[in-house]
């Protein structure tokens, strides 16, 4: 009897390790499974949240290219253009290309007098001279322009103000006493060392003396 009640105890025993086994296997099953339910839930909440940023960034992108430049600037042709006219050109554009835009030149245009390599800027006035035609006409708002150059505000023709800060090469030999070596002087100088703050400056240019200076202030500017 006794030896029963033993193989019975053992027996007991080990269902009873068995069950606890059980429930604990089953208790960590069932945690598992909430963990990975809570964790599916917040990778759902975050990919929800990036999937929203990315939707919102085009329309601050596209907010952001609607601030930027257009890149455009707006030129007034006269003279011995087909189409004389107000025109919208792009910022690269060259006085060729403003002249095209009006419909080429006329006959009675004095094409070597224009500087077709330069490019165009906002407000610009870009006035083609006729043949023969000694004085370029001042407009409202700008000065007369280089007869070699399209009229901007502040440059001017022969006998009249020549922009040190604009002009080029060609344009700096309309200044008294200034030739084409003069020329590039002033304009490599104004390269290296920036727009020149005051017509004074010239000085500082290599050949451009006091005495220069005197003969070429009447006619010079840097505005």
């Amino acid at each position: 009897m006794e030896k029963l009640w033993r193989k019975h105890k053992i027996l007991l025993c080990v269902l009873f390790a068995a069950a606890c086994l059980s429930l604990l296997l089953m208790y960590r099953y069932y945690s598992a499974g909430q963990g990975a339910s809570e964790t599916a839930k917040t990778e759902s909440m975050f990919s929800k949240a990036g999937q929203t940023k990315v939707a919102e960034q085009p329309a601050g992108a596209a907010q952001t290219e609607k601030k930027q430049p257009s890149g455009t600037v707006v030129v007034d042709i006269k003279g011995a253009v087909r189409r004389p006219g107000i025109y919208r050109m792009n910022a690269s554009d060259r006085i060729s290309d403003a002249i095209r835009s009006a419909g080429g030149l006329t006959e009675r245009a004095d094409g070597n007098r224009i500087n077709l390599a330069r490019k165009v800027s906002d407000e610009m006035v870009v006035y083609v001279p006729e043949k023969g035609e000694k004085e370029v006409p001042l407009t409202a708002g700008v000065s007369a322009a280089d007869p070699a150059a399209a009229v901007a505000p502040g440059e001017t023709g022969q006998g009249k103000m020549v922009n040190i800060n604009t002009a080029d090469e060609q344009g700096m030999q309309d200044l008294p006493g200034i030739g084409p070596a003069k020329a590039k002087a002033i304009v490599t100088y104004r390269n290296e060392h920036g727009p020149f703050k005051t017509v004074d400056e010239l000085t500082n240019v290599s050949g451009i003396g006091e005495k220069s200076l005197e003969k070429i202030k009447p006619s010079a500017t840097v505005n």
